[in-house]
Protein backbone atom coordinates (compact mmCIF):
# COMPACT_ATOMS: atom_id res chain seq x y z
CA UNK A 1 0.00 0.00 0.00
CA UNK A 2 1.41 3.50 -0.89
CA UNK A 3 -0.52 5.60 1.94
CA UNK A 4 -1.27 9.55 1.35
CA UNK A 5 -3.08 12.35 3.06
CA UNK A 6 -6.52 12.70 2.06
CA UNK A 7 -9.06 14.51 3.18
CA UNK A 8 -13.13 13.69 2.91
CA UNK A 9 -13.32 14.24 -0.36
CA UNK A 10 -10.08 11.96 -1.65
CA UNK A 11 -8.08 15.34 -2.40
CA UNK A 12 -4.27 15.31 -1.35
CA UNK A 13 -4.11 17.73 1.85
CA UNK A 14 -1.59 19.99 1.74
CA UNK A 15 -0.17 20.52 5.16
CA UNK A 16 -1.81 23.23 7.41
CA UNK A 17 1.88 25.48 7.86
CA UNK A 18 2.46 25.14 4.51
CA UNK A 19 -1.24 25.93 3.24
CA UNK A 20 -1.11 29.35 5.42
CA UNK A 21 1.61 30.77 2.76
CA UNK A 22 -0.34 29.55 -0.58
CA UNK A 23 -2.41 31.90 -1.50
CA UNK A 24 0.23 35.00 -1.10
CA UNK A 25 1.76 35.07 -4.01
CA UNK A 26 0.12 34.12 -7.29
CA UNK A 27 3.19 32.06 -9.55
CA UNK A 28 2.12 30.59 -13.07
CA UNK A 29 3.71 26.99 -13.89
CA UNK A 30 3.62 25.30 -16.87
CA UNK A 31 6.29 22.66 -18.00
CA UNK A 32 7.77 21.71 -21.09
CA UNK A 33 7.19 18.50 -23.17
CA UNK A 34 10.65 16.48 -22.57
CA UNK A 35 10.93 13.49 -25.02
CA UNK A 36 12.37 10.95 -22.72
CA UNK A 37 10.28 8.68 -21.33
CA UNK A 38 11.63 8.80 -18.07
CA UNK A 39 12.80 11.94 -16.54
CA UNK A 40 15.20 12.16 -13.98
CA UNK A 41 14.13 14.13 -10.64
CA UNK A 42 17.46 16.38 -11.08
CA UNK A 43 16.39 17.17 -14.86
CA UNK A 44 12.76 18.42 -14.24
CA UNK A 45 12.07 21.84 -15.55
CA UNK A 46 9.24 24.51 -14.97
CA UNK A 47 8.53 27.72 -16.48
CA UNK A 48 7.52 30.33 -13.66
CA UNK A 49 5.41 33.05 -14.47
CA UNK A 50 5.97 35.76 -12.18
CA UNK A 51 3.63 38.10 -10.58
CA UNK A 52 4.05 41.39 -12.90
CA UNK A 53 5.67 44.45 -11.61
CA UNK A 54 4.58 47.92 -11.45
CA UNK A 55 4.02 48.66 -15.13
CA UNK A 56 2.07 45.82 -15.34
CA UNK A 57 5.01 43.29 -17.01
CA UNK A 58 5.26 39.71 -15.94
CA UNK A 59 8.99 37.35 -16.78
CA UNK A 60 8.81 34.00 -17.52
CA UNK A 61 11.71 31.98 -16.25
CA UNK A 62 12.84 28.39 -16.91
CA UNK A 63 13.87 26.72 -13.69
CA UNK A 64 15.49 23.32 -12.75
CA UNK A 65 13.57 21.35 -9.90
CA UNK A 66 16.75 21.59 -8.07
CA UNK A 67 18.11 24.73 -8.41
CA UNK A 68 16.56 25.93 -4.90
CA UNK A 69 19.27 28.67 -5.14
CA UNK A 70 17.10 30.43 -7.43
CA UNK A 71 13.85 28.86 -6.20
CA UNK A 72 14.46 29.95 -2.21
CA UNK A 73 15.02 33.60 -3.64
CA UNK A 74 11.45 34.08 -4.37
CA UNK A 75 8.98 34.32 -1.70
CA UNK A 76 6.86 31.63 -1.65
CA UNK A 77 7.42 29.87 -4.85
CA UNK A 78 8.84 26.50 -3.39
CA UNK A 79 5.53 26.18 -1.66
CA UNK A 80 3.74 27.24 -4.95
CA UNK A 81 5.45 24.55 -6.65
CA UNK A 82 6.05 21.59 -4.92
CA UNK A 83 3.00 21.58 -2.33
CA UNK A 84 0.15 23.16 -4.50
CA UNK A 85 1.00 22.30 -7.98
CA UNK A 86 3.27 18.99 -7.11
CA UNK A 87 1.42 17.59 -4.04
CA UNK A 88 4.34 17.04 -1.81
CA UNK A 89 3.47 14.91 0.48
CA UNK A 90 7.30 14.60 2.20
CA UNK A 91 7.19 16.67 5.22
CA UNK A 92 4.45 15.88 7.12
CA UNK A 93 4.38 11.94 6.17
CA UNK A 94 8.39 11.91 7.69
CA UNK A 95 7.26 14.39 10.58
CA UNK A 96 4.41 12.10 11.48
CA UNK A 97 6.06 8.94 11.02
CA UNK A 98 8.85 10.19 13.52
CA UNK A 99 6.32 10.77 15.73
CA UNK A 100 5.00 7.62 15.98
CA UNK A 101 8.09 6.20 17.49
CA UNK A 102 8.79 8.88 20.10
CA UNK A 103 8.18 7.26 23.47
CA UNK A 104 5.41 8.62 25.24
CA UNK A 105 6.97 8.30 28.61
CA UNK A 106 9.99 10.95 27.63
CA UNK A 107 9.75 13.64 30.01
CA UNK A 108 12.42 15.84 27.89
CA UNK A 109 11.79 17.44 24.96
CA UNK A 110 13.31 15.78 21.71
CA UNK A 111 16.53 17.99 20.17
CA UNK A 112 16.41 17.48 16.64
CA UNK A 113 19.26 18.05 13.86
CA UNK A 114 17.72 19.03 10.52
CA UNK A 115 20.36 18.54 7.95
CA UNK A 116 19.54 19.73 4.17
CA UNK A 117 16.94 21.58 5.81
CA UNK A 118 15.93 24.58 2.77
CA UNK A 119 13.58 26.52 3.59
CA UNK A 120 12.69 25.27 7.18
CA UNK A 121 9.07 23.32 5.78
CA UNK A 122 10.15 20.51 7.56
CA UNK A 123 11.26 22.51 10.75
CA UNK A 124 7.59 24.02 10.63
CA UNK A 125 6.16 20.77 10.56
CA UNK A 126 8.06 19.72 13.75
CA UNK A 127 6.57 22.61 15.16
CA UNK A 128 3.43 22.00 14.06
CA UNK A 129 2.81 18.52 14.27
CA UNK A 130 4.60 17.61 17.54
CA UNK A 131 4.46 20.58 18.88
CA UNK A 132 6.47 21.35 22.82
CA UNK A 133 7.79 17.03 22.00
CA UNK A 134 10.50 19.08 20.00
CA UNK A 135 12.87 21.21 22.23
CA UNK A 136 16.47 22.99 20.68
CA UNK A 137 15.96 22.42 17.06
CA UNK A 138 19.00 23.50 14.60
CA UNK A 139 18.67 23.03 10.91
CA UNK A 140 21.93 23.00 8.27
CA UNK A 141 21.97 23.27 4.95
CA UNK A 142 25.27 23.76 2.57
CA UNK A 143 23.83 26.81 0.53
CA UNK A 144 23.48 30.29 2.57
CA UNK A 145 20.32 31.61 -0.16
CA UNK A 146 18.60 28.80 2.36
CA UNK A 147 19.41 29.93 5.84
CA UNK A 148 18.07 33.57 3.81
CA UNK A 149 15.15 32.03 2.69
CA UNK A 150 13.94 31.14 6.54
CA UNK A 151 15.13 34.09 8.19
CA UNK A 152 12.55 35.88 5.88
CA UNK A 153 9.89 33.16 5.69
CA UNK A 154 10.41 31.18 8.58
CA UNK A 155 11.97 32.78 11.03
CA UNK A 156 11.02 30.82 14.79
CA UNK A 157 10.94 27.27 13.50
CA UNK A 158 15.07 27.36 14.61
CA UNK A 159 16.78 28.13 17.38
CA UNK A 160 20.15 28.01 15.35
CA UNK A 161 20.84 27.71 11.52
CA UNK A 162 24.03 26.43 10.07
CA UNK A 163 25.47 26.89 6.80
CA UNK A 164 28.53 24.79 5.96
CA UNK A 165 29.49 20.74 4.67
CA UNK A 166 28.97 17.75 6.36
CA UNK A 167 31.93 16.44 5.10
CA UNK A 168 34.69 18.99 5.00
CA UNK A 169 36.31 21.01 8.39
CA UNK A 170 35.86 24.33 9.34
CA UNK A 171 32.80 25.12 8.64
CA UNK A 172 30.25 26.19 10.76
CA UNK A 173 29.25 22.97 11.55
CA UNK A 174 32.37 22.68 13.59
CA UNK A 175 30.24 23.88 16.58
CA UNK A 176 28.02 21.50 16.63
CA UNK A 177 29.27 18.91 19.78
CA UNK A 178 29.01 15.38 19.61
CA UNK A 179 25.85 13.65 21.31
CA UNK A 180 24.29 16.63 21.37
CA UNK A 181 21.17 15.11 19.51
CA UNK A 182 17.99 13.35 19.99
CA UNK A 183 16.71 13.06 16.51
CA UNK A 184 18.20 13.60 13.44
CA UNK A 185 16.16 14.26 10.14
CA UNK A 186 16.51 14.39 6.22
CA UNK A 187 13.58 14.25 4.59
CA UNK A 188 13.34 14.78 0.38
CA UNK A 189 17.33 15.22 0.56
CA UNK A 190 19.66 12.06 0.44
CA UNK A 191 20.37 10.26 -2.10
CA UNK A 192 23.14 8.89 -5.00
CA UNK A 193 23.13 11.68 -7.30
CA UNK A 194 24.15 14.63 -8.46
CA UNK A 195 22.61 16.99 -6.14
CA UNK A 196 21.98 14.93 -3.78
CA UNK A 197 22.77 14.79 -0.22
CA UNK A 198 25.83 11.99 -0.15
CA UNK A 199 25.12 9.28 2.42
CA UNK A 200 28.35 9.91 3.53
CA UNK A 201 27.49 13.43 5.07
CA UNK A 202 24.16 11.76 6.52
CA UNK A 203 26.30 9.19 8.51
CA UNK A 204 28.92 12.24 9.39
CA UNK A 205 26.06 13.97 11.45
CA UNK A 206 25.04 10.70 13.06
CA UNK A 207 28.17 11.36 15.32
CA UNK A 208 26.05 14.27 16.79
CA UNK A 209 23.21 11.75 17.76
CA UNK A 210 22.89 10.59 21.39
CA UNK A 211 22.90 6.61 21.43
CA UNK A 212 19.64 5.30 20.78
CA UNK A 213 18.89 8.64 19.09
CA UNK A 214 16.24 8.38 15.88
CA UNK A 215 17.40 9.00 12.37
CA UNK A 216 14.30 10.15 9.91
CA UNK A 217 15.37 9.95 6.28
CA UNK A 218 13.59 9.35 3.06
CA UNK A 219 14.38 7.02 0.21
CA UNK A 220 12.98 7.02 -3.66
CA UNK A 221 11.40 3.63 -4.47
CA UNK A 222 12.60 3.80 -7.93
CA UNK A 223 16.23 3.47 -6.45
CA UNK A 224 15.58 -0.24 -5.58
CA UNK A 225 15.57 -0.95 -9.09
CA UNK A 226 18.83 1.10 -9.99
CA UNK A 227 22.12 -0.25 -10.51
CA UNK A 228 24.47 -0.43 -8.05
CA UNK A 229 26.74 2.68 -7.42
CA UNK A 230 30.18 3.34 -6.57
CA UNK A 231 29.14 3.48 -2.74
CA UNK A 232 29.51 0.66 -1.41
CA UNK A 233 27.66 1.99 1.72
CA UNK A 234 24.59 3.38 -0.29
CA UNK A 235 24.52 -0.02 -1.89
CA UNK A 236 24.02 -1.87 1.60
CA UNK A 237 21.52 0.49 2.53
CA UNK A 238 19.29 -0.33 -0.46
CA UNK A 239 20.25 -3.81 -0.33
CA UNK A 240 18.56 -4.04 3.14
CA UNK A 241 15.98 -2.20 1.93
CA UNK A 242 15.58 -4.53 -0.68
CA UNK A 243 15.48 -7.57 1.52
CA UNK A 244 12.32 -5.82 3.53
CA UNK A 245 14.16 -4.29 6.88
CA UNK A 246 17.04 -2.44 7.55
CA UNK A 247 18.69 -4.49 10.31
CA UNK A 248 22.07 -2.98 10.48
CA UNK A 249 23.63 -0.66 8.20
CA UNK A 250 26.37 1.47 9.77
CA UNK A 251 25.45 1.68 12.85
CA UNK A 252 21.93 1.89 12.11
CA UNK A 253 18.62 -0.58 12.45
CA UNK A 254 15.39 0.16 10.88
CA UNK A 255 12.02 1.18 13.53
CA UNK A 256 8.88 1.57 11.06
CA UNK A 257 8.83 2.04 7.65
CA UNK A 258 6.07 3.56 5.15
CA UNK A 259 5.52 4.02 1.45
CA UNK A 260 3.96 6.86 0.37
CA UNK A 261 3.12 8.81 -2.05
CA UNK A 262 6.17 11.75 -2.31
CA UNK A 263 5.26 14.09 -4.74
CA UNK A 264 3.73 14.28 -8.81
CA UNK A 265 6.71 14.36 -11.28
CA UNK A 266 6.37 17.19 -13.91
CA UNK A 267 3.99 14.99 -16.09
CA UNK A 268 2.07 14.90 -13.39
CA UNK A 269 2.39 10.82 -12.66
CA UNK A 270 3.23 10.07 -8.78
CA UNK A 271 7.04 9.45 -7.38
CA UNK A 272 6.77 6.86 -4.34
CA UNK A 273 8.99 7.21 -1.52
CA UNK A 274 9.82 5.47 1.66
CA UNK A 275 9.63 7.35 4.85
CA UNK A 276 11.94 5.23 7.47
CA UNK A 277 12.93 5.94 10.88
CA UNK A 278 16.43 4.01 11.71
CA UNK A 279 17.89 4.12 15.52
CA UNK A 280 21.39 4.44 16.38
CA UNK A 281 22.72 1.54 18.38
CA UNK A 282 24.74 2.07 21.36
CA UNK A 283 28.07 1.67 21.57
CA UNK A 284 28.98 -1.29 23.81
Amino acid sequence: MVAQACNESGDVEISTSISKRLSRVPYDFHFPTIESPSIAQDAELVDVTFPADAEGTSQTKRIRFHDYQAIYSHQGLYESLFHRRLECQSPQTLVSLLGQCIHPSSKEPLSVLEIGAGNGVVAEELRTQLGSVIGRLVGTDIFPESRDAVVRDRPQVYDDYLVGDLLQPDTELSSLGPASFGALIVCAALGPGWGDLPVQAMLRATEYLVDDGLVAITLNVKWLSDEPTDSSTWNDLIGQLKEGEIKSWSGLTEVRKQKYHHRRDMRGNWISYYAIVLRKKKVT
